[in-house]
């Protein structure tokens, strides 16, 4: 009767271990990592998309935009034939609304103040920075940008989602230019 039990714990235990073997190999070929082929795929496949998002929220708008190397899109709202144009190290002074291609507003200058920024030597997306570089002292533009140019990847670990196209529109109310 001894011999039985111990035959029964060895045979489960045995059997055991192989179910649990079977369940992690399988496991591991689920998620093995991706090729670099396929990491490809996806970014082109999630570019794609992108792109053709901005693209409805263009067209649905009617809007006549300028796109850039970079990938952004832009058409100047009010322009105010200015002299003083935004360039390198100037700090500029602007009134904002951010939101989402969906309409919904995530920043305002309405609610949270003027921005500022030294153009090109402060950290801020690098989208604000060539967006407020296309602008001279009173002009007002409505600026599209894809992710990457954007809050990238991570989004802003509060109110912008990860890889989310924005729309900023920017009017310049102060220059104060670079001594160099």
């Amino acid at each position: 009767m001894r011999i039985s039990i111990y035959l029964f714990i060895v045979g489960f235990a045995a059997i055991s271990c192989q179910c649990s073997s079977k369940q992690s190999k399988g496991e591991d070929h689920e998620h093995r990592p991706m090729t670099e082929d396929e990491q490809v795929e996806v970014q082109r496949d999630f570019l794609r998309k992108e792109r053709e998002s901005i693209d409805a929220y263009i067209k649905d708008r009617n809007l006549k935009v300028e796109r850039t190397g970079l990938g952004m899109y832009y058409t100047i709202l009010e322009d105010s034939s200015a002299i003083e144009m935004v360039e390198t190290e100037d700090i500029v002074e602007y009134e904002y609304d951010i939101s989402m291609l969906n309409g919904s507003l995530l920043f305002t200058s309405r609610q949270l103040g003027n921005g500022h920024i030294k153009i090109d030597k402060q950290d801020a997306e690098i989208g604000l920075h060539e967006s407020l570089k296309k602008l001279g002292l009173g002009d007002k533009g409505l600026f599209i940008l894809p992710s990457h140019l954007a809050f990238g990847v991570a989004g802003d670990q509060d109110r912008v989602p990860p890889k989310t196209a924005l729309v900023y529109e920017l009017k310049v109310v102060k220059i104060q230019k670079s001594k160099s």
